[in-house]
């Protein structure tokens, strides 16, 4: 009989042989050969996240933001018993710590609003877990809806102004209205 790595395979008699149990395959974690028990979906990610520019990662974050906060604001009102903080609200917060942490530049203004504005949607979030208030889950994932479209202009400005959506972008910005209204985040 060989011999192995494994300490219960050596610890039954020669007579016997025991096999090993199978171990879970991680879709996304440890050596995986020719990428057996990955989902396609997973090489596609990659790609995208090897390749993507600071700006697109960045768009990528927050896009994730608007899904996952839609989802939860559609959990708690469907099932009121799932208010509160669940593996949701805490992916919602794990992503805006992730977008606060890459606004660097304490020195420019402009990062020290977008800091603030992300301090402001974590407190929003934790306000609102305490009150399993999906309203304000709503208007978190509405500042991200907006914040996504300013980082999707950004983007379309990198690949030029070749493509249907950056012309419609610069368009949109000769010709839009300053709005008005809106969440305070002065807290």
């Amino acid at each position: 009989m060989y011999s192995s790595s494994d300490p219960h395979m050596n610890s039954y008699p020669d007579s016997e042989r025991r096999i090993a149990p199978p171990r879970p395959i991680d879709s996304l974690g440890g050596p995986s050969p020719a990428g057996f028990g990955r989902r396609s979906g997973d090489t596609y990610l990659e790609s995208m996240i090897a390749t993507a520019s600071p700006a697109k990662l960045r768009l990528m974050l927050i896009e994730r933001g608007v899904e996952v906060a839609r989802h939860l604001a559609g959990l708690w009102r469907d099932t009121p018993g799932k208010r509160g903080t669940n593996e949701h609200s805490l992916k919602l917060f794990e992503l805006l710590s992730e977008l606060l942490s890459g606004v660097t530049d304490s020195k420019v203004e402009v990062c020290r609003t977008v800091a603030d504005m992300y301090v402001f949607l974590c407190q929003h979030l934790i306000q609102a877990e305490e009150n399993g208030d999906a309203t304000m889950i709503d208007e978190i994932r509405l500042v991200l809806e907006t914040e996504a479209e300013t980082w999707r202009m950004v983007c379309a400005q990198e690949l030029g102004a070749s493509t249907p959506n950056s012309r419609a972008a610069n368009l949109l910005a000769k010709t839009a209205v300053p709005a008005t209204g809106g969440l305070n985040l002065q807290g």
